[in-house]
């Protein structure tokens, strides 16, 4: 399948560019909160730009009409374009007291990669066929999960040699790769709906930009699954706050192994991307979904133990988890939505993961001082583990014997894009 995936001269090019634009963001975001850390000394401070990463939830119903308005392909060069310019501006960070120019690319990058999500979600839904989704998808985690061994790695070390701005203008570049890869495209099958009139009522605007929460609520398969995942992520933003503290305070060492560590949970995640596709195929997206969780609690309960085997296998087991998750979750909204709703209902189900997930973050930068992060890993392990554990008596529910294929919604299947869907 995964043959038959690459087998398009169009996945290849989107393939090759995604692996330059995932490289530069594995490589710069992981050097936003040490960049943060080594100026400030401070690991709320530092994990305060997980929190502005997350905050870009709250535009996704303007986002995601973004890309249900426009040809997705250029929606994502635009974005390509504007975000490399936007991360140039880090060269000029010399010290503490340009730590806010750090926090305004955060934003920014925060809401490129919303803009991006549902564009390339909805693209793929366009180009691939449906029964390959889950294929194509897990091929584009592994490869991002897998470039987290590298990018990280190659971040921590153009930082530690060369500073922030070079590491800044190598995601430039990598932005500029990218937005060539889409110009290679040419002329792909791309949904362009017709658009309101300008002069339209209010209202309207307002249903049209609620279409995608209101798709993802009134589905119960979609909204139980994504509900879930706001309910196990909600407690996990404070865990990018208690890394800090853990590598910090538990393992004695310095922020940079946090590189080694995303390396370890990339490993595992190019495994977990590589089998989840056959794995949906054969169980479903929801048991892929509920063993995720499970491997995600028991391994934050490893990396509990502050212990360099324990944090190492927990790494290894999130990796493991987290992809069969993610993978599972777009998967199921892209089958069960309409080519048209693809961009808002992405985003939507974004919003309704990061939003609790963004506060979450301010919640772990109050506590972890006074806390500690041996609590924090310990709760939201229970959480994965809890959630995990009540979506077991649904886990048959989207077995490929039990759904039969393509899933019709509102009078479309969603296995072909509308036939004038083309840029």
């Amino acid at each position: 399948m995964r043959r038959r995936v690459l087998g398009e001269p169009a996945m290849r090019i989107l393939f090759a560019g995604q692996a330059a634009n995932m490289f530069g963001n594995s490589a710069m975001i992981i050097v936003l909160g040490i960049w943060v850390k080594d100026l400030t000394g401070s690991s709320g401070a530092a994990g305060l730009i997980f929190l502005l990463l997350a905050v870009s939830a709250f535009a996704a119903p303007l986002s995601g009409l973004v890309v249900d308005r426009f040809p997705r392909r250029r929606v994502l060069i635009a974005n390509d374009l504007v975000t490399g310019v936007l991360v140039a501006a880090l060269v000029f960070v010399h010290g503490r007291s340009q730590v806010w120019l750090i926090y305004l690319v955060a934003v920014g990058y925060g809401l490129s990669g919303q803009i991006y999500r549902a564009a390339r979600g909805g693209l793929l839904h366009s180009i691939v066929p449906t029964e390959l989704l889950g294929d194509a998808n897990g091929l584009f985690s592994s490869l991002g999960q897998g470039l987290r061994i590298a990018g990280p790695l190659a971040g921590a070390a153009i930082y530690a040699g060369a500073g922030g701005g070079a590491v800044a203008l190598v995601d430039v570049a990598t932005f500029g790769v990218s937005a060539a890869s889409y110009l290679l495209l040419g002329q792909v099958r791309d949904l362009r709906p017709a658009r309101p009139a300008p002069a339209g009522p209010r209202g309207e605007l307002l249903r049209e930009l609620a279409a995608g929460a209101r798709h993802v609520l009134a589905e119960p398969v979609i909204r139980r699954l994504v509900l879930a995942s706001a309910v196990a992520f909600t407690g996990a933003g404070m865990l990018d706050v208690a890394l800090f503290a853990l590598v910090d305070k538990g393992l004695h060492r310095t922020a940079a192994i946090i590189g080694v560590l995303g390396a370890v949970q990339g490993a595992g995640s190019v495994v977990a991307g590589l089998v989840v596709g056959p794995l949906m195929r054969r169980t479903g997206e929801y048991a892929t979904a509920t063993a995720g969780f499970l491997l995600n609690g028991v391994g934050l309960a490893l990396a509990a133990t502050a212990t360099t085997a324990g944090v190492v296998a927990g790494a290894a087991l999130i990796g493991l988890g987290l992809p069969w998750i993610l993978v599972a979750e777009i998967t199921l909204l892209q089958r069960r939505t309409p080519a048209q709703l693809q961009g808002r209902a992405l985003a939507a189900s974004d919003a309704i993961v990061d939003i609790p997930f963004a506060a979450a973050i301010a919640v772990g930068a109050a506590i972890i001082e006074p806390v500690g992060f041996r609590p924090v890993y310990l709760a939201v392990a229970a959480s994965f583990t809890a959630v995990g554990l009540a979506l077991l008596p649904f886990r048959g529910i989207t077995t490929p014997a039990a759904t039969g294929g393509a899933q019709p919604v509102a009078g479309v299947t969603v296995a072909e894009p509308a036939a004038d869907a083309v840029e």
